[in-house]
């Protein structure tokens, strides 16, 4: 059995299998670059229990074949990788740990020159530092101050912003039911939002695109960076009547409308939804 294990072509097989893990994390780091990462009720554990395991596996194959070039490489490059999953999921530990603790794991304990360490393991530790810095900062001028809370059924029942709207809990319904946000052609779904700032606040309507979520079995890959303000003049307290309408312009072509009505008595606006705005990619920073 030792023979095998020290058997160097055992060794080079085993390290081209652990670009399978490195290949997960790329991938799930560039979905997460796409999509926002939502697991299902009661999943995360489980998944979180895989997912370490796995880890805690490849790590040991990676020890085991930390002097083949394959597993060196692989010990430089993740550490990059990671930075970027945790600059996409802040907040989302479940996914960053296993993979940070691999990644720094095999750069000290690979076989890579201690030159080679010093002078990578000085850029990185440049990267994570002001990176992370960079990224705090711009969340802070891009992201501002208001919290934004999605009315709907799911709204936390014994939080300050339910007390906002309990008295109106039958149109609460009425509004965000599936039948009545979901667009006509099923392209596109609208959404209310609670906003509290500093000042008096709002009630917000945006639109995003409908049925381009990827659901899996442990999360929800679910679409971000694609959305359109309606509206950002609602008051808060007060839930708008809102509705999807099909109009025919002069030209003859059907177009897309959003109708809506503040509060009673308010004038019936309408909005095109006809041109959506591009992906937004640097939303992880607070831009949108």
């Amino acid at each position: 059995m030792r023979d095998v294990l020290s058997n160097v072509w055992v060794k080079r097989c085993v390290s081209i299998f652990n670009v399978a893990y490195f290949a997960v994390i790329v991938l799930l780091t560039y979905a997460t670059f796409l999509y926002k990462l939502e697991f299902a009720e009661g999943m995360q554990a489980s998944f979180f229990a895989i997912y370490a395991f796995a880890s805690l596996v490849f790590l040991v194959l990676m020890l085991y074949t930390r002097k083949q070039p394959i597993t060196k490489l692989l010990s430089i490059v993740m550490l990059p990788v990671v930075f970027f999953m945790i600059l996409f999921n802040m907040g989302l530990w479940v996914l960053i740990i296993p993979p940070f603790i691999v990644a720094v794991v095999m750069f000290f304990a690979s076989g890579n020159n201690e030159t080679v360490k010093v002078i990578m393991g000085t850029i990185y530790l440049l990267l994570y530092v002001l990176g992370l810095v960079a990224y705090f900062v711009l969340n802070m001028l891009f992201g501002g101050s208001s919290v934004e809370t999605v009315l709907d059924m799911d709204i936390d029942t014994t939080g300050s912003v339910y007390s906002r709207y309990s008295d109106q809990v039958e149109k609460l319904v009425a509004v965000t039911d599936e039948n009545n946000t979901i667009s006509p052609d099923g392209k596109y779904k609208f959404y209310l939002v609670d906003v509290q700032d500093s000042d008096k606040g709002a009630v917000k309507i945006y639109v995003e695109p409908y049925g381009e979520d990827i659901k899996l079995k442990f999360f929800t890959l679910k679409q971000k960076g694609i959305r359109k303000t309606i509206t950002n003049k609602g008051t808060r307290g007060v839930i708008p009547d809102v509705g999807w309408s099909v109009k025919t312009t002069d030209s003859g072509k059907k177009e897309l409308v959003v109708q809506y009505r503040l509060s009673e008595g308010s004038e019936l606006k309408e909005t095109s939804v006809s041109n959506m705005p591009k992906k937004q990619y640097l939303e992880f920073l607070g831009i949108s």
